[in-house]
C-alpha cells in the first residue's frame, strides 16, 4: 500500500506500477485529507518491482508505504470487503485491543505483525475513509494475547509513520460495549436496502 499526499503523483504512481509488472490493483483512489491510496498485490517478485517503481514516481509526496510479501490472511477481507469478525468460537477472551495510526500503511504493517504473533481475532480494520486519513483496528482475545499483539504492533511501528499512533487494552469489556464494537466502529451505520 502506498499513501501519497498528491493526487496527480498518485495517479502517475498507479499508472507506472501497473506498467512495470503484472499486479492486481485491489483499490486506488482519493481518501480524506486529499491523499491518494493504492493497494495492490500479486506474486512477490512482480509486486516488489511495481512497488519500487511507484515509490520512485511519488517524488517527495510519499506519506508512507508498506510492502507485505506474505500478508496475514485476515487483512485482505478486512480491508477490501470491510469484513467484521466478532470473535470466533476459537478465540476466548474478554479483552479488546484498539489501535490507531495516522497512516494506513503503518496500520497494515502493525496489524500484520500483531496477527502473526499473537492469538487474537481481528474484529475490524478501517483505513483512511471516514477517519480523516487515519486508520484503526480492533482486536479481541485473552488479556495476555491482546497485550502481546499490541506489543508486537508497537515493535514494528518504528519502521512506519509513528504520528497519530495510539493503542489501548480494555480488560473485562462490558457486554454492551462488546456488542457495539462487534457491529463496527462507525458512528453512523450505512443502510444498504
Amino acid at each position: 500500500m502506498l499513501d501519497i499526499d498528491d493526487v496527480p503523483r498518485g495517479l502517475l504512481a498507479l499508472d507506472l506500477l501497473v506498467k512495470e509488472a503484472e499486479v492486481a490493483v485491489y483499490s486506488a483512489g482519493t481518501v480524506q485529507a486529499g491523499r491518494y491510496l493504492i493497494l495492490f498485490g500479486g506474486p512477490v517478485a512482480p509486486v516488489e518491482m511495481s512497488f519500487d517503481r511507484a515509490i520512485q514516481a511519488t517524488g517527495g509526496t510519499l506519506v508512507d508505504a508498506v510492502l507485505l510479501p506474505h500478508a496475514e490472511e485476515r487483512i485482505a477481507p478486512a480491508v477490501l470487503e470491510g469484513a467484521r469478525r466478532w470473535p470466533s468460537k476459537q478465540v476466548d477472551g474478554d479483552t479488546l485491543g484498539v489501535l490507531q495510526s495516522g497512516s494506513s500503511p503503518t496500520m497494515l504493517r502493525c496489524v500484520d505483525a500483531a496477527l502473526k504473533g499473537a492469538e487474537v481475532d481481528l474484529v475490524q480494520l478501517r483505513i483512511a475513509e471516514g477517519l480523516g486519513g487515519r486508520a484503526i483496528a480492533t482486536l479481541w482475545g485473552e488479556t495476555h494475547d491482546v497485550e502481546a499483539a499490541i506489543e508486537l504492533a508497537e515493535r514494528v511501528l518504528s519502521s512506519g509513520e509513528p504520528a497519530g499512533w495510539s493503542s489501548q487494552t480494555i480488560r473485562n469489556v462490558d457486554p454492551s460495549v462488546a456488542e457495539r464494537v462487534g457491529r463496527g466502529t462507525h458512528f453512523y451505520q450505512e443502510w444498504r436496502g
